[in-house]
Formats: structure tokens, C-alpha cells, sequence
């Protein structure tokens, strides 16, 4: 596969990610959107019962929004190899997390959805980062 595809696929991770954090970003649609993806799209019972979040997860939840997009712009615009690698570990971290709230505190199930997709992205990270090592992808 070409450097220039692979960096293609690390573009489609980022901008998936990029779509995903940025409604975090701004305030009040943040909570919305948080009780949205809290109950799986409305799936997982009424997203109304999330709401309002306390003051200071509203105030986390934007901050975690700007840096989303902060870097999953810079991904975006930029797919070298260090910032994959810090990716794949970032990916690795937010999956752990996740998994002791669902596992220790019964976090909603529907953060299910999200350790797998931070496994998923890494495994095309770490699958594209592998397959460019020899052709000398920065």
C-alpha cells in the first residue's frame, strides 16, 4: 500500500474523530450532545435524563471538545509518523479508561461503542505506521 493511501486512512481516523469531538466544543450543544451519545442516540432510553449536566462536566466537556479539535485537526493536516504513535498510545489510554467505568461503575453501556472504536483506530493506526516504516513515512 502507498504511503500516500495510508496517510489517506490515518486522514479518515482523524476526521471521524474530529466530527465526533467537535459538537463537545461548544457550549450547550455540548450537553446535548453529550446526553445524546450518553444514551446511545436515544437507543439506550431518553437523553432528556441526562440533562442539565452539572456545571463543571459542562465546563470538562467543552474544554475536552476544543482539544479534540485541536488534535485531531492537527492529525488531519498533519499524519506524521510521531503523532500516529501518539495516537495509537492516546487510543490505548481512552479504551482502559473507559473500561474501568463500564467494568467498576456501571457507566452506560453505550460507552461499549467507544472502546471500540478507540481499538479500531488504533489498529489502523498502528497497521499504517507498520506497512510505512520501510518506506520512510515522517
Amino acid at each position: 500500500m502507498t504511503s500516500a493511501k495510508m496517510q489517506g486512512w490515518v486522514r479518515v481516523v482523524a476526521f471521524v474523530d474530529l466530527l465526533a469531538t467537535a459538537p463537545l466544543a461548544i457550549p450547550e450543544i455540548s450537553n446535548a450532545y453529550a446526553a445524546l451519545l450518553l444514551s446511545g442516540f436515544g437507543l439506550l432510553g431518553d437523553a432528556s435524563a441526562y440533562v442539565p449536566l452539572p456545571l463543571t462536566t459542562s465546563v470538562f466537556c467543552v474544554l475536552t471538545g476544543i482539544l479534540g479539535i485541536l488534535w485531531n485537526g492537527c492529525r488531519l493536516m498533519r499524519p506524521d509518523s510521531f503523532l500516529v504513535r501518539a495516537d495509537i498510545w492516546g487510543r490505548l489510554g481512552v479504551a482502559s479508561a473507559l473500561i474501568y467505568f463500564l467494568v467498576v461503575h456501571q457507566a452506560p453501556v453505550v460507552l461499549w461503542v467507544f472502546v471500540a472504536t478507540e481499538l479500531i483506530g488504533a489498529v489502523v493506526e498502528k497497521r499504517a505506521l507498520s506497512s510505512l516504516r520501510a518506506g520512510g513515512w515522517a
